[in-house]
């Protein structure tokens, strides 16, 4: 029996257009972007890793949109993914969208070793100038440090929302385990609650393709002479698993069409993303388990049952780089107390979070929970699991 697509291919076009998938002469519509503040550092220090190891003359960089009201009670954190940068979660803010910047006071940082090539973001191996002597991080140490930036330079004690896409969703699920009195609310989008072993076979090849670049040299190379072909060929490996097999076949007629797009994003990639700092991050979510907080000594079930805030979870049952059963979604969905999932269902896999259609059903959840809470209205509206589920430990076939 095939599985129902919902899915419009005008908008899996747009996504295309936003990753560099596809021509822009197809002249896609996208709204104007908001105006976000200019670029903002908190200087922490140093910071401490759960490894015991310490990171020196630690800084945060940052955008912001909106105001911060007077009690400092109307912020929202939006965290962007593994490839991503402080600009990448604008799509979620603005007037009227998701995170409302006219109601709202929105923060989207580099996260912890950003691999940006921008040398004024967050404190990377690469910015630090320890190369491969910076230490390992995990997802906790990257929370961590973002609870560190609110508190300590923005004075926020408590958030409305956490929220983000892919890395930054599961940020947003090791918020809401470390920190669980942070926030009123949580939006993961296509997370994972724990590593799971292909995704951990996909950072490897990734990395090995890297590696095995002349220009890798140990990874000390020079700035701006790194090995820029390994990463953005070695990133096509991740894109494979990025977007479903029927996604490809939505996007392009022909194989030579395939090879165009695959040679635009090797030449994009190339001249944006720090291959050093995309392998450190990649460590850090082939790591991650929820369930190694604290007290919790591995028990997923324990660390879902400790969430406070109310969350919606976004996995899509077509995402073959974070599937969410096999990245524990759909178990911490019967523990958390209180909790909605919204499987988006969408054949442009994991890349399907950036669709048009996914943002206005995205919009659409998070206005509702919003006068939720507004109104002091307890619990979630709509069932914990789509009704469509008829196991909830597997995603419908």
């Amino acid at each position: 029996m095939l599985r129902r697509t919902p899915f419009f291919k005008s908008s899996f076009l747009a996504l295309a257009l936003v990753l560099g998938l596809a021509s822009s002469a197809s002249h896609a519509q996208t709204p104007a972007a908001p105006t976000p503040s200019a670029v903002q550092s908190c200087s922490l220090g140093t910071l401490h890793l759960e490894s015991g190891e310490t990171i020196p003359n630690f800084k945060m960089s940052y955008i912001t949109f909106g105001s911060l009201n007077e009690k400092k009670s109307n912020a929202i954190l939006s965290l962007h993914g593994l490839q991503g940068n402080r600009n990448s979660q604008t799509i979620w803010t603005g007037s009227g969208n998701a995170f409302d910047s006219d109601r709202y006071f929105v923060i989207q940082p580099d996260t912890l070793g950003v691999a940006s090539v921008d040398p004024n973001a967050t404190t990377s191996a690469t910015r630090s100038g320890l190369n491969m002597k910076f230490p390992r991080f995990n997802i906790r140490d990257m929370v961590n440090a973002e609870h560190r930036m609110l508190t300590e330079c923005l004075g926020i004690k408590h958030l409305v929302a956490v929220g983000g896409i892919s890395m930054g969703g599961i940020e947003t699920l090791q918020w809401i385990v470390s920190y669980p009195d942070f926030m009123d609310a949580a939006f993961p989008m296509v997370p994972m609650a724990h590593a799971n072993r292909q995704g951990n076979f996909i950072w490897e090849s990734v990395r090995q393709v890297v590696m095995s670049d002349p220009k890798w040299g140990n990874g000390d190379y020079a700035k701006g002479d790194g090995p820029k072909n390994g990463i953005a060929i070695g990133l096509q490996i991740q894109s494979a698993f990025g977007v479903s097999p029927a996604g490809y076949d939505a996007l392009y007629e022909t194989a030579e069409q395939v090879r165009a797009m695959f040679n635009s994003d090797v030449k994009r990639l190339s001249a944006s993303i720090d291959a050093r700092d995309w392998i450190y991050r990649s460590w850090a979510i082939d790591s991650h388990d929820i369930s190694q907080t604290a007290n919790f000594k591995g028990d997923l079930k324990a660390a879902a049952r400790a969430v406070r805030a109310r969350v919606i979870l976004f996995p899509n049952c077509q995402d073959q780089l974070h599937p969410p059963r096999e990245g524990g979604i759909l178990e911490v969905t019967k523990y958390i107390p209180q909790v909605k999932l919204v499987d988006l269902d969408d054949i442009g896999g994991h890349r399907g979070a950036f669709t048009t259609r996914t943002q206005a059903m995205f919009t659409a959840e998070v206005h509702a929970l919003f006068k939720r809470l507004e109104d002091g209205r307890a619990g979630m509206s709509g069932p914990q699991f789509p009704r469509a589920f008829s196991r909830e430990d597997f995603c419908p076939r």
